[in-house]
């Protein structure tokens, strides 16, 4: 009774849970269609907000408008803007007014009458409008507000698009604030889709509401801000609800919706009284059969057994004779097939190691080249030699170092001490090259210089420095490579006298450097800066890599960072 009651339960449990998963996956199923339904409506929505201030950005009365000082020309202009919003609101009729303020100390109003006595400076007092600074360039939609700044129905609560825009030629600024009631964002978010036990909506983004949910469901801020997508919501009504959400980037809200649990769970509870029902009426019939049914399971399965001991002393032709079309057959039917598969598998791997040879002859062939290459070079510098041009012969032999020093190795990581030699030879033929002066020196620990780098990090580097840094300020160059061991990692620092960058060069660098090195080293075959990060966090992960620094005509710092790594006496890399 056991061995017939103990199994049958654990297939009612796993029926229940089962069916239970099998419920919450068409709930979130059907949850995330409905969200998407909605994202994509507030995304249309988000869009043709951009739609109208892009229209108006890129209008020349707005730039005028902007860049005007002139308290005489201020009306001129107003009309004009009247003009473009006519326009621009046609995208968008809904919206209840747009307003823009101008770093000069206008105001331009439209859709509704602006409160004159509201300034320049009371619109810089609000705080969403002090949020967007925090944004930067990116448009920001407001939590819900009322409008002080107009004259009529002040207290109106109202949504804001508010985006910082400047003017054609960068040199004034303002912003663009377009007004929207919260039933408009309430029928964007609106549909029509058969939703069954959808208990509500709510939209939120890291400080509160922006739509709450229903005030019976007792689902406070800090409640529903801490759940993760999927979760049960558990309220002091004893009431638990499904939350589930998606996030929107661009506006930074949460999109969520809830769903009353117990109501959702009923037909689960039916299921498992039926699960119980079957098992001991099973366990009653099984009982009776296993006498019948036992050595009908028990012989295919010690031929099976047997066949797979004859496998296993690597008999791989050895097939299983299927008898019968039950579960055993099938398992039979699916290792002779598994048999089939393991013989294909092992002729495969047979002729992948003869590709994997024929390849390796390529390689070692295609060798050749640079070989010849380097042989020309030195045909190039004997003749240089002889017609005494003693500078070409030593820039031929520095490239020659070179090129002997690329071939040397086909393995990505190389000793520290083979990629000093490089860099020295590559700065040898840049003095040679340059106009100016250039001073250069290299700093390493001794204990360093044995340890392995990825191939080729520092010349990308150096090369970046004299031509963008050095080169551009036609005076005497001065560059420092320093390497030094910092608990378990090598620290390199490249530092030059050059030009510099701008800050906001160099937040761009630094943002691609985090963020779109791989792309850009791939797709925009950028094989500098971003091809060395690209090397380095393949290999180290993203502990290890480049940070830059830089100030204007003061020059430019790059430190990479790799882990400590030397080589065993079988030349295998082992770390440290």
């Amino acid at each position: 009774m056991l061995i017939s009651v103990l199994p049958l339960s654990w297939v009612g449990w796993i029926t229940y849970h089962k069916y239970s998963q099998n419920l919450f996956e068409k709930l979130e199923y059907h949850a995330n269609y409905i969200l998407n339904q909605k994202m994509k409506a507030l995304n249309t929505f988000l869009f043709d907000l951009e739609r109208m201030q892009s229209g108006m950005k890129t209008s020349s009365v707005f730039s005028q408008f902007l860049g005007n000082e002139d308290p005489s020309l201020h009306p001129q202009l107003y009309l004009k803007l009247d003009l473009l919003m006519e326009s621009i609101q046609t995208i968008r009729p809904e919206t209840v007014g747009i307003t823009i303020i101008s770093n000069n100390g206008f105001v331009y109003n439209y859709g509704y009458s602006l409160n004159m006595n509201f300034t320049k400076d009371n619109f810089y007092k609000l705080s969403w409008l002090q949020e967007i600074e925090e944004n930067n360039l990116d448009p920001i939609i407001t939590n819900l507000h009322t409008r002080e700044y107009s004259n009529l129905e002040k207290d109106q609560k109202v949504y804001s698009y508010v985006q910082k825009v400047w003017d054609r030629k960068l040199r004034s600024y303002g912003y663009i604030v377009i007004d929207f009631k919260p039933e408009l964002l309430k029928h964007i978010l609106n549909n029509e889709l058969d939703s069954p036990n959808v208990s509500g909506t709510i939209i939120y983004n890291k400080q509160r509401f922006v739509i709450s949910p229903d005030p019976s469901s007792n689902l406070s801020f800090n409640l529903v801000k801490s759940q993760k997508t999927g979760s049960t919501i558990h309220t002091k009504d004893d009431i638990n609800y499904l939350l589930f959400k998606q996030y929107n980037p661009k506006i930074k809200w949460y999109v969520a919706e809830y769903f009353v649990a117990d109501d959702f769970y009923k037909p689960v509870d039916q299921v498992r009284l039926i699960a119980w029902t079957i098992t001991i009426f099973s366990a009653i019939v099984c009982l009776f059969a296993a006498m019948v049914i036992s050595r009908r399971i028990s012989q295919p399965i010690e031929d099976l057994q047997r066949v797979m001991t004859n496998v296993k002393n690597g008999n791989l032709n050895k097939k299983f004779i299927v008898h019968s079309k039950d579960e055993i057959g099938e398992l039979g039917k699916g290792f002779n097939e598994m048999l089939v598969q393991i013989n294909k598998l092992i002729n495969s791997v047979a002729k992948e190691e003869k590709l994997k040879k024929a390849a390796e002859i390529t390689a070692l062939q295609l060798q050749i080249n640079p070989h010849f290459l380097y042989n020309t070079l030195e045909s190039i510098n004997s003749l240089a030699r002889m017609k005494k041009e003693y500078e070409i012969s030593h820039l031929i032999v520095l490239l020659g170092r070179l090129l002997r020093l690329s071939i040397s190795s086909f393995e990505e990581k190389i000793p520290i001490n083979q990629e000093i030699m490089y860099i020295e030879s590559y700065l040898e033929i840049q003095k040679v090259r340059m106009r100016d002066p250039l001073d250069y020196s290299i700093l390493l620990d001794v204990h360093m210089r044995d340890c392995l780098t990825v191939k080729w990090i520092l010349q990308p580097i150096v090369e970046n420095a004299i031509i963008h840094g050095i080169d551009p300020l036609r005076t005497t160059g001065k560059l420092t490579i320093e390497g030094k061991l910092e608990d378990n990692s090598i620290i390199f620092t490249i530092k030059d006298n050059g030009k510099g960058m701008i800050p906001e060069q160099l937040e761009q660098i630094r943002d691609h450097l985090k963020n779109k090195y791989e792309d850009l080293s791939k797709y925009k075959k950028k094989i500098g800066l971003y091809n060395v990060q690209t090397r380095i966090l393949s290999h180290y992960g993203k502990n290890y890599g480049i940070s830059i620094d830089s100030k204007v005509n003061k020059g430019t710092t790059v430190t990479i960072k790799i882990p400590k790594e030397v080589c065993d006496d079988n030349e295998k890399n082992v770390n440290r």
